[in-house]
């Protein structure tokens, strides 16, 4: 059996730790991606050759949370397995993940159990909840029927696909020069992306374009609904 390999991204360091050594005794993973917060992890991922098969990713992290995060990746890396991590079992939390693309949710206390059932499955492209979340199946499946419009979005407004990776990166507290950057392009660029897509949806201020791209699916953040 081919072993797996892991990323994960977690602010906090000592719960950081706590999952490093987890896999490190296990001869079914390996960790091959550590970062602190998802603008760190796209620059990993950028830099590797192959991609890892899972990402482990925090709710709540500095500069880009874990809803940005996993709407990005599902967008730009869709073969990753996406599970989402949080110390909370509030609704909010896995209808924000899911939303954005998680295949999975659990709760940080003893993960490391529930991840031996979770992770099996959602390599079967089977969504995984943790059991401890009360979470009936109709709100599962009305979740998930609102992810499937919001992801298969068309593209109405005439967005490329570079413009479509900036508006997920404006709704983040990244600035313009780090935007610039993870988009490997010069600073210059991304006003000029930015100035474009202003003329084509008639808005003009960043915090405008923010809130109109979570409104209208082209970006997600946590605690937004």
């Amino acid at each position: 059996m081919a072993i797996l390999t892991i990323a994960l991204v977690e602010d906090d360091l000592r719960t950081l730790q706590r999952f490093k050594d987890y896999f490190k005794y296990s001869d079914k993973y390996k960790v091959i991606i550590e970062s602190c917060n998802g603008h760190d992890l796209i620059h990993q991922l950028n830099s590797l050759r192959m991609l890892p098969d899972i990402v482990l990713i925090d709710i709540n992290m500095p500069i880009m949370d874990g809803a940005s995060l996993t709407y990005y990746l599902r967008y730009h890396y869709p073969s990753i397995k996406l599970i989402g991590l949080s110390n909370y079992s509030d609704e909010n939390n896995i209808k924000n993940m899911l939303l954005s693309g998680a295949d999975g949710f659990v709760i940080k206390a003893m993960a490391e159990e529930v991840l031996e059932e979770a992770i099996p499955l959602i390599l079967l492209s089977k969504i995984y909840i943790d059991k401890r979340m009360s979470l009936n199946e109709d709100q599962l499946n009305g979740i998930l029927e609102k992810r499937k419009e919001r992801l298969t979005i068309e593209n109405v407004f005439d967005l490329t696909t570079r413009e479509r990776t900036f508006i997920m990166l404006n709704a983040t507290t990244l600035s313009y020069e780090q935007i610039a950057e993870t988009m490997f392009v010069e600073t210059k660029t991304v006003h000029t992306y930015y100035d474009r897509i202003s003329k084509k949806l008639n808005l003009h201020t960043r915090q405008a374009l923010t809130l109109f791209s979570l409104q209208n699916g082209l970006a997600a953040i946590a605690n937004f609904n």
